[in-house]
């Protein structure tokens, strides 16, 4: 009767040990459903904001673009003055139109990044299961670093090319061809800058900075950049999707 009663009791205990095995496997699977589904709800999240972030950041990239090839136009048309039959057919007022639209401006490009560096900084990058999503978004940051080079050298030329004609021409002229009007007559007013593309300094940093902002716009920079963008926004399209 011990015997019996013993091998009740131990069977009782076995079916007690399975029991809570089952529902610790039971709660465990629970527990690891509700966090994979918090973390894909936060992915999710993190996918939509970067959606927005990403699409302001392609907007900026092709005003940037059009800009740039606008200063690139006038950067050859300005080159092109230094052909004395062209040069002698353009207006005072035209050749200010072109100094202006060279020196008013940058080829500087500054995105939004909030989303993406506090994805990063928070370590939380892995939460986007995407592969080639992940790598796109961590090597944006390098991307950028690169195109700051570019932007160093454009900003080199543009400044010792500024110096030059503040050296020898008149931006007081540009800004009257350009509309504005100043209370006190100037020795400069009568200045024609003409003059500025007859010298041989000027042409070449004019032409060193033709180069660079032209290359700018190439597949190494803001068209590059521009691709890589539109590729993290139909991934992004992709993943929200799903």
């Amino acid at each position: 009767m011990e015997k019996n009663k013993t091998g009740k009791y131990l069977k009782y205990a076995i079916g007690e040990i399975i029991l809570v095995v089952i529902g610790i496997l039971i709660a465990l699977q629970i527990n690891n459903f509700n966090n994979n589904k918090q973390q894909r709800n936060k992915e999710q999240g993190y996918l939509l904001s970067l959606q927005t972030e990403f699409k302001t950041n392609l907007k900026k990239i092709n005003i940037c673009l059009n800009e740039n090839e606008k200063r690139i136009n006038a950067a050859e048309d300005m080159l092109s003055l230094f052909d004395n039959n062209i040069r002698d057919t353009i207006s005072d007022r035209a050749i200010s139109e072109l100094i202006h639209l060279v020196f008013g401006g940058e080829a500087t490009y500054k995105p939004s990044k909030g989303v993406l560096t506090d994805i990063i900084s928070s370590g939380n990058l892995n939460l986007i299961q995407n592969k080639q999503l992940r790598q796109h978004l961590a090597s944006f940051e390098s991307e950028l670093d690169f195109l700051k080079l570019q932007e160093t050298s454009t900003h080199s030329s543009k400044d010792e090319m500024q110096k030059l004609f503040n050296k020898n021409g008149s931006v007081r002229k540009v800004l009257i061809d350009k509309g504005l009007v100043f209370e006190n007559k100037s020795i400069s007013d009568t200045t024609n800058n003409k003059k500025i593309f007859s010298l041989v300094e000027f042409e070449n940093i004019l032409l060193d900075y033709y180069l660079t902002i032209k290359a700018a716009n190439g597949e190494r920079f803001f068209k590059g950049i521009k691709e890589h963008i539109e590729q993290i926004l139909v991934e992004l399209d992709s993943e929200i999707k799903k």
